[in-house]
C-alpha cells in the first residue's frame, strides 16, 4: 500500500519529532522524481517498441508469426480485426519471443539500432528487457492492493508483480498469461495480460510438459527459457480452445457483439506490401 505523506508542517512519519519539511520531505521528493523517471522511460519504450514492430520491413515475419500465435484464427487477411488488447499481446510476443528466419528477435534488432538515441533511463530499462524471460503462465496465488503474487505453473517459481489496476477480474487460482519485465526495482507486465479461469486450466500443464519433453529430445542442450520462447504460444492456443469449448468467441473478430471496430492502419500497410 502507498503511505499517505504528511503535510509540510506536520510531524515527520519517521518519529523524529521534526516537521516533515525539515526531515524526510526532500528525500521523498527525490525518490518520487526517480520513480517517475523510470516509469516514463518504461512508458516510452512500450510505445516505441510497438511502433518499431510495425515497421514495414518486418511485414513478412509479421505475416508468418500471426497464425502461429493465434493458431490460425488470425492471418494477414484478418489481422486488422484484432482488438487493441489482442494486438498488444501479439506484438509483445512478436517482439520478445518470435524468432524470424534470420534468427534475430526484434527486441535485439531494436537494441542494436535505437540504443544510442535513448536516454540513460531508457537504456537501463531496455538492457533489462533485452534479457527478460519469455512469456509464461502464472497462477495468481494472492494479492495486496497493486501487488500480485504469482507462481509459474511449470517451474513453481514465485514472483511479486506490480500492476496498477490490481487483480482486476482475475481470481485466486486463475492463470495469467504475461511477460514479467523489470522496471527499476520491481516487476511489471510488459503489456496487457490475458488470463485463463481456474475452471479452464484443465490439462494445460500436462500439454506443456509433453511439449517440453519432446523439445528436449530434439534439443538436448536446451533450457527451460529457450523451450518457452519456442512454445509459449501453446498457452494462447489452450486459452482459445477453452473459450470455444465453453461457448465464447475465441478471438474478437469472431464476436458478433464486439464493441471494438477500429481498423489497424499499420497492419493494413503491411498487408499492402505483401501484395
Amino acid at each position: 500500500m502507498t503511505m499517505q505523506k504528511p503535510g509540510r508542517n506536520d510531524p515527520c512519519y519517521c518519529g523524529s519529532g521534526k516537521k516533515y519539511k525539515q526531515c524526510h520531505l526532500q528525500a521523498d521528493q527525490q525518490a518520487e522524481q526517480e520513480r517517475r523517471a523510470w516509469a516514463e522511460a518504461a512508458r516510452y519504450l512500450r510505445r516505441d517498441l510497438l511502433k518499431f514492430a510495425r515497421d514495414e520491413r518486418f511485414a513478412e515475419a509479421f505475416a508468418q508469426a500471426l497464425p502461429v500465435y493465434w493458431n490460425g484464427l488470425y492471418d494477414m487477411e484478418t489481422a486488422d480485426e484484432m482488438s487493441m488488447p489482442e494486438s498488444f499481446r501479439f506484438i509483445d510476443w512478436f517482439l520478445f519471443d518470435y524468432v524470424p528466419e534470420n534468427g534475430r528477435r526484434l527486441i535485439e534488432v531494436y537494441h542494436e539500432e535505437r540504443y544510442a538515441a535513448l536516454s540513460t533511463y531508457q537504456q537501463k530499462v531496455l538492457d533489462a528487457w533485452l534479457n527478460a524471460p519469455p512469456g509464461g503462465g502464472y497462477e495468481l496465488t494472492g494479492y495486496e492492493g497493486q501487488i500480485l503474487h504469482l507462481r509459474d505453473i511449470l517451474t513453481g517459481e514465485t514472483f511479486a508483480v506490480y500492476e496498477p489496476a490490481g487483480h482486476g477480474n482475475v481470481e485466486i487460482g486463475d492463470v495469467i498469461l504475461a511477460r514479467l519485465v523489470l522496471v527499476h526495482d520491481r516487476l511489471e507486465f510488459s503489456t496487457t495480460a490475458a488470463y485463463i479461469p481456474k475452471s479452464e486450466v484443465a490439462d494445460l500443464v500436462e500439454k506443456l510438459q509433453a511439449a517440453k519433453t519432446a523439445d528436449f529430445a530434439e534439443h538436448p542442450d536446451a533450457d527451460h527459457a529457450s523451450f518457452m520462447r519456442r512454445y509459449n504460444h501453446l498457452l494462447v492456443h489452450h486459452a482459445l480452445e477453452q473459450a470455444e469449448k465453453n461457448g465464447r468467441p475465441p478471438v474478437a473478430r469472431l464476436n458478433p457483439n464486439r464493441a471494438d471496430k477500429a481498423v489497424r492502419k499499420a497492419v493494413r500497410r503491411m498487408k499492402s506490401r505483401l501484395k
